[in-house]
């Protein structure tokens, strides 16, 4: 597969591929936003700009998922340094923790795929909100948590922002109705805010890149909206447990399923469920050893 590197506005570009990877130019040397799913993704990465006569210095990784910072070694091997945010920072060196927790204890053997379990990368460079430079290169991280606890993005002088998965394009949004996301109430307001600015293009990392995102976010706002009346429809009229609550949901929307998918939406649901809680819309009593979650009425 032969990637191509894509100019958006003066020394911002990207290239297109089921994961949109940044890349930000300063003369001869670059950085690179995200980096693919493997080491094969790293290396056409890398090959791509080489060719284009870049070195790179460093990669950010948005956030800690497999098909973000899978592909680190490569780039790393040729000199880069990793950056991304605190909480990532966690992951990202200790990628074992995310199948961990989608499964709340030792993850069985399933789990333990390249699709949630990425190489452990060291951080060298932790990003906090606002103003940085990197390389010669000034750059605002943008604080865009939700889809994973620390997830950044990052704004470029051109006025480009990379949004990580902090929102997903249309085609992404049609096929499992609502993505995976870690806080349902977190995800909401980054949508919000990222609705309300005004930038020149975003790039999201599934999706088309565009000079306005307001309507796909608002296909993004919508996707949760249902997904949480859907759940309260569930639970209006008798208490259920939330592997209960998901059965009924893959079931309605006829998912096919398998244990990665399993526990993403399982994860997925605890995040609305938590939500709906904290929104005082859902509660939860204890019954025959089971924890069952009820509509607020």
């Amino acid at each position: 597969m032969t990637l191509t590197l894509k100019q958006l506005s003066g020394n911002t570009y990207y290239i297109p591929g089921p994961v949109n990877i940044g890349v930000v130019i300063n003369a001869d040397v670059c950085l690179v936003i995200d980096t693919g799913l493997d080491k094969k993704s790293g290396k056409q990465i890398l090959r791509c700009l080489q060719q284009a006569g870049l070195q790179v210095k460093a990669i950010i990784n948005t956030h800690s998922h497999a098909d973000h910072c899978g592909g680190n070694h490569p780039l790393r091997q040729a000199g880069a340094i990793i950056c991304t945010s605190q909480l990532e920072k966690a992951l990202i060196e200790n990628t074992k923790l995310e199948p961990f927790y989608l499964f709340s204890a030792a993850p069985i053997e399933e789990l333990e795929s390249r699709f949630l379990m990425a190489p452990p990368s060291p951080v060298e460079r932790v990003l906090d909100a606002g103003h940085c430079n990197l390389f010669g290169i000034n750059l605002e991280i943008l604080d865009l948590a939700g889809h994973s606890p620390g997830q950044i993005g990052v704004l470029t002088e051109d006025g480009v922002c990379f949004c990580g998965d902090a929102y997903v394009g249309e085609t992404i949004l049609q096929k499992y109705s609502m993505p995976y996301t870690a806080d349902v109430s977190t995800a909401l307001q980054t949508l919000q805010k990222l609705q309300q600015s005004d930038y020149k293009y975003y790039v999201p990392a599934h999706g088309q890149a565009v000079g306005s995102a307001v309507q796909i976010i608002a296909q993004n706002i919508a996707a949760y909206e249902q997904t949480l009346s859907q759940i309260l429809s569930f639970i209006n009229h008798e208490a259920l447990p939330r592997e209960e609550i998901l059965a009924r949901y893959i079931t309605a929307h006829g998912r096919r399923f398998d244990a990665i998918q399993y526990v993403l939406y399982l994860s997925t649901i605890t995040a609305c469920l938590s939500h709906l809680h904290k929104t005082k819309q859902a509660a939860y009593s204890f019954a025959n050893g089971r924890m069952l979650w009820y509509a607020n009425k």
